[in-house]
């Protein structure tokens, strides 16, 4: 095969669906098209498939018979784009590192507690910033003398997954997302559930952004920025989250909507679109260069960003990871093509860069 390869290090599961093209939130043929538009052609292999030292590897390619697995070269430039929490897929990967693989977001999952003081050193970013502990019970006792309404979650989680919110009434507290369908009062002493929770994994209590809402539901933004065939950050797109009636949580796991930023802005006529979207943008893309000096070959990434009611951008949380359905749903098949596009072309650009 004479062939540039460019390697997608993919998870067990979407390995195992890549035959019948069923790989969930992942589309093979956005990744196909983008391989054509840069003129490389993307292979898919697992953790286990590929060593240092090793000339040869074992992946799926597409080939006119379908996804085969052929014996290719083994690709100089991957794109992690698996989820993995335990210490020897990092020290795999970074052995691979070290043998000359050019692998980026070579991690993939970092606490959001060390996100959060990663930016807190820079000052221009800390306006942007919520309060943010790590959730010890004395901990949110303090934090709930200072705000009157917080938000608990886990350190390390994904798509609104164990997250409760505390909200302070003119009769006590009430705790939300803890109880399915129904809200925990209480006064002074925390619930039960609360000291269950902290007891059996890392959590943070932040201040609960005041989010703008769009018709009296609470939304955030999805903002993809990524690394393109310059090397360049850029801003790929912007998708608003809204959350479910009478729900806090916006993750469209959760049953949150997607639209078009224009679209929730529309409840805010006296907020300026093209202004605000700047404002967004300019954020992001600190944000992410800020990230990428601390974390290794940072290139594509998921931002969570609220705005307030005066279009002020508010960082909630970054992915290392994004899953991208946020776009698809949104209904813009543009974007999602493209989200695809840019890690294609900035691993052709690593490519190329290593061949000089």
């Amino acid at each position: 095969m004479d062939q540039r390869f460019i390697g997608i290090l993919v998870g067990d599961s979407w390995y195992r669906r890549i035959p019948n093209g069923r790989t969930y939130h992942e589309s093979l043929p956005c990744y196909e098209k983008a391989g054509k538009l840069h003129g490389v052609t993307p292979c898919y292999f697992r953790l286990k498939d590929i060593h240092p030292g090793q000339p040869f590897i074992t992946a799926y390619v597409k080939t006119e018979e379908g996804y085969k697995r052929c014996r290719i070269p083994a690709p100089a430039v991957i794109h992690n784009r698996t989820l993995y929490t335990r210490k020897r897929p990092k020290l795999a990967i970074r052995r691979l590192v070290e043998d000359g693989k050019r692998i980026f977001n070579e991690w993939n999952r970092y606490g959001k507690g060390y996100i959060h003081q990663l930016l807190m050193t820079e000052p221009t970013l800390r306006p942007h910033l919520p309060h943010t502990r790590e959730a010890t019970p004395s901990a949110i006792k303090e934090m709930m003398a200072l705000f009157p309404r917080l938000i608990l979650k886990p350190n390390s989680s994904s798509i609104g997954m164990g997250i409760m919110k505390l909200e302070r009434t003119e009769h006590g507290w009430l705790l939300h997302g803890a109880a399915k369908g129904r809200a925990i009062a209480f006064r002074e002493t925390l619930p039960a559930v609360i000291r269950r929770k902290l007891k059996s994994r890392p959590y943070l209590v932040q201040q609960l952004l005041p989010l703008a809402t769009y018709n009296g539901r609470p939304f955030d933004l999805r903002v993809s920025v990524q690394r393109n065939e310059t090397g360049d950050w850029q801003i790929t797109g912007i998708a608003a989250k809204v959350a479910k009636p009478g729900a806090f949580r916006t993750n469209v796991a959760q049953g949150g909507v997607v639209y078009t930023l224009d679209k929730v802005l529309e409840a805010y006529p006296n907020l300026h679109k093209e202004a605000v979207r700047h404002g967004i943008s300019d954020f992001s893309l600190r944000v992410a260069y800020h990230l990428s000096r601390f974390l290794p070959q940072l290139a594509d990434i998921g931002l969570d960003v609220g705005l307030t009611e005066h279009g002020f951008p508010m960082f909630i949380e970054c992915n290392g990871r994004d899953l991208r359905y946020s776009f698809q749903q949104g209904n813009m098949p543009d974007t999602f093509q493209q989200i695809y596009s840019n890690p294609v072309g900035f691993a052709k650009y690593l490519l190329e860069s290593g061949d000089r």
